[in-house]
């Protein structure tokens, strides 16, 4: 699959959904007469695909708009075609609703995204946070299934992880990572740091820091959006900060990701050595700052990193920035923000 067809512009985390709102419309796929799959909404036509034809860019701006493609039993000339089809929608991170998918499409799927295919309900797509959620799963899925973004699947881009020795909230998030190729290499100041990149014997590497969680499909991630984001290098722009002392995350607003960026968080960045090192992330004194990527950056979604508010002038910025509450048990009136801030 051509994922520059696709990519880099992955799926839409719909920013401006609010959970409670009314929800985005649905799209319907049909059978052409040729057999092809067409996407309309309304008297709208969004897509037409045969197995000669790919989405475009532009019919995926299309598609972006609806909260979900409705997929009826028998779409499509049969099933090899129809999960061509998917699978197209999939690595768009695109929501596909097939509650009555052939049981050989989902076998052709795969099982992870055959899966992913079956359950996805009207509930979890009227959820902006659940359907984000089910998007990055099932594009990562398709990435790793159906394109060459995460390299030959016999042989993996290896990745190097420098950290500190003493942190070890992010030495306890490298080992539960998914990618299979990681190296945990210890360096505990800015000279071990630039004779760990200078001596790295890995394709890529990373300089994750304590002040951010990281999520297990973290790494995996970055190498699959370094793949398909066409760029030397990928990171998060890292918007979502969880408050222990309420139980609940915050995102506060930002640029969206999954697209080109040239501003990307420090601690999230992953590059050949000698691009970490032209940057200067060795000597950075703010590890959770932004850098400056120029145009060789690709920012992917920012589920898998958040920031960690643990002293009240956190806890205060973080609140103070706004945006949506996301998880946890706790809720917080924006009115008495300070409130909290100043008697966490």
């Amino acid at each position: 699959m051509n994922t520059a067809l696709v990519s880099p512009v992955g799926f839409d985390a719909f920013d401006d959904d609010v959970r409670g709102d009314r929800a985005r419309p649905l799209a319907q796929a049909s059978t052409t007469p040729s057999g092809g799959l067409r996407i309309r909404a309304g008297r709208a036509r969004l897509a037409e695909l045969d197995r000669a034809s790919a989405l475009s860019p532009a019919q995926l701006t299309e598609l972006r708009a609806y909260a979900a493609v409705e997929v009826p039993f028998g779409a499509a000339a049969g099933p090899v075609e129809l999960a061509g089809y998917l699978r197209q929608l999939l690595v768009a991170g695109v929501p596909v609703l097939a509650p009555d998918l052939p049981l050989v499409v989902r076998r052709l799927l795969g099982p992870v995204l055959g899966e992913l295919v079956a359950t996805l309900t009207y509930a979890t797509v009227a959820d902006p946070d659940r359907r984000e959620r089910w998007s990055v799963a099932a594009r990562r899925a398709a990435l790793r299934a159906a394109t060459a973004a995460a390299g030959v699947a016999s042989s993996p881009p290896s990745v190097t992880a420098i950290v500190s020795p003493g942190d070890t909230g992010v030495l306890d998030d490298l080992r539960r990572q998914t990618w299979p190729a990681l190296t945990v290499r210890p360096a505990g100041d800015a000279a071990e740091r630039q004779r760990a990149l200078e001596t790295c014997t890995t394709e890529l590497v990373t300089l994750p820091a304590a002040g951010l969680r990281y999520a297990p499909e973290h790494v995996e991630d970055l190498v699959l959006g370094r793949g398909y984001g066409l760029r030397p290098i990928s990171g998060v722009r890292v918007r979502r900060t969880f408050l222990p002392a309420l139980d609940v995350t915050v995102r506060a607003p930002g640029l969206p990701s999954e697209r080109p960026a040239d501003s990307l968080t420090a601690a999230t960045v992953l590059g050949s050595p000698a691009d970490l090192l032209a940057l200067g992330l060795d000597r950075l004194d703010d590890p959770l700052a932004p850098v400056d990527v120029g145009d060789d950056g690709y920012a992917v979604h920012d589920r898998g990193v958040c920031r960690v508010a643990r002293d009240p002038g956190e806890l205060d910025r973080a609140l103070r920035a706004g945006g949506r509450q996301l998880g946890g048990s706790g809720r917080v009136d924006a009115g008495y923000a300070s409130y909290f801030a100043r008697h966490s």
